[in-house]
């Protein structure tokens, strides 16, 4: 014991001396800026600049078609080595600026590599191809190690500004993009209206503001920062939004003909879609209200859970894997494969309305039916559960081991057929039948049209329920 608390005791001694060294090294490059010891030296720098029209760097922002931004990290050779930390702003109206202007703003404070670039620099390159004009704005950032870093370029935009035809280009690596700027006079947000944007970034968060409109398109992608959509009623032919591991916060009304939705563990929350949506997600979570036009699940849809309150138009998701989705009512076409998961379709006495063809392997399904076209409900292992408020047309319902629970309008008028080796309950007759085929012909008060619905388990058991008031639960 005494060998090993000696061992101990000399072994924080040589740690102490190791933070000790360290701490006066750190002091003696305080105290002497560009002092570099074992390659490293500290750097400190509180700067903001403002790069104006006036001085000739460019011309205002509205003269261009395509602005680009592009934080960049680079070697001391100048050799790019990709995107950088900048945050970028893009800011309408603000403080009344009276010509464009780009601001940068550098705080850092830590330990660089001696040998990198120790300049953070900007370069503005117009030109003009195809009767087009460009404007492409290059950071560079100064490469920090262990080091305290904000820094930010902010476009200023006159509020009188026609920027209507402007396409912007952003790319940063850990830093946050805002689209829509800051408040201006009469603490009023300023409208930014542009043509289009496209805007990415790896851990940072994007932001557009209430009064951002693009209407030609917008393309926005973080790997795990946030995006969050605040333009409410925001009109746009084609919008695209991507986080991998993070969050998408969309507006309480946001309309476009196409949007496509991706993430792979993240989560998607927001309001009505007026329009086509594309979901594209992977063990995430989708949580909308409306979507007035179709739905469609990419392949890459597994192990999501979708939650939605409407589809105006079609739904499909044509090849998938544990997916638990959960909606209140669908007007198209139905056309769900998956293996696992659950699917319920149905709230309040509403669900499909049109011609619905619903499978899965192992997974749950349970709908309410409230419309007079084709369904077909097939599982093989898994539980089906159905409720029927009208019956004109031909339904098959068909499980490999599942049970199978059916309810009935009391009303409904259908010839039934049920079959399994297993047991069939038909609740108004106080009847079980074993291992046989049940054929009945209902009579309601609606019109019988000789409409078929056919049961079919191998092993599981069938229970036909018929009620006066269908209620979904």
């Amino acid at each position: 014991m005494k060998v090993k608390s000696g061992f101990l005791m000399y072994l924080f001694i040589f740690l102490g001396l190791i933070v000790g060294a360290c701490l006066i090294m750190v002091a003696i490059m305080m105290f002497s800026p560009g002092t570099s010891i074992f390659g490293l030296q500290y750097y400190s720098e509180n700067t903001v600049t403002t790069y104006s029209k006036t001085d000739g760097y460019f011309d205002e922002f509205e003269n261009y078609d395509y602005i680009t931004i592009n934080s960049l990290s680079k070697d001391k050779d100048g050799n790019t080595l990709g995107y950088g930390y900048y945050n970028v702003e893009i800011r309408p109206g603000y403080r009344d600026a009276a010509v464009s202007n780009v601001v940068v703003s550098n705080q850092i404070t830590g330990l660089v590599k001696s040998s990198d670039n120790l300049e953070c620099s900007i370069n503005f390159n117009a030109y003009q191809i195809d009767g087009k004009n460009y404007l492409t704005i290059s950071i560079t950032q100064v490469n920090t190690f262990l080091a305290s870093k904000n820094c930010k370029i902010a476009l200023n935009i006159p509020a009188e500004q026609n920027m209507s035809n402007t396409i912007f280009t952003i790319n940063t690596k850990n830093g946050d993009i805002d689209m829509g700027g800051t408040l201006g006079k009469d603490n009023e947000l300023s409208p930014l209206n542009i043509s289009a944007f496209k805007v990415a970034t790896e851990t940072g968060n994007i932001v557009i503001k209430e009064k951002t409109t693009a209407p030609n398109y917008v393309d926005a992608k973080t790997t795990s920062g946030k995006i969050s959509f605040f333009a409410d009623s925001f009109n746009t032919k084609e919008v695209a939004l991507e986080t991998t591991t993070g969050k998408i916060l969309l507006p309480n009304s946001l309309t476009t003909p196409s949007l496509t939705l991706t993430t792979n563990s993240g989560t998607i929350d927001g309001g009505d879609i007026n329009g086509n949506l594309t979901l594209n997600s992977e063990m995430g979570i989708v949580r909308l209200n409306n979507i007035s036009g179709n739905l469609t699940g990419t392949e890459k849809l597994n192990g999501t859970d979708i939650k939605l309150l409407s589809i105006g138009g079609e739904l499909g998701i044509p090849n998938a894997r544990n997916v638990k989705l959960e909606v209140g009512k669908v007007d198209g076409f139905i056309n769900i494969n998956t293996q696992g998961g659950i699917v319920t379709i149905g709230k309040n006495n509403s669900g499909i309305l049109s011609r619905a063809n619903i499978t899965t392997d192992s997974g749950t399904i349970k709908v309410y039916i409230s419309g007079d076209e084709l369904v077909n409900l097939q599982t093989k292992s898994g539980k089906v559960t159905a409720y029927f408020e009208v019956f004109n047309s031909n339904k098959n319902i068909t499980t490999e081991s599942g049970n199978i629970d059916i309810y009935l309008n009391q009303n409904t008028s259908l010839n039934l057929i049920c079959e399994t080796k297993n047991e069939t309950i038909l609740n108004w007759e106080e009847t079980k039948v074993k291992n046989d085929i049940v054929y009945r012909e209902i009579r309601g008060s609606s019109i019988f049209d000789n409409s078929i619905l056919k049961i079919k388990s191998n092993t599981g058991k069938i229970n036909v329920v018929r009620e006066v008031d269908l209620v979904f639960e």
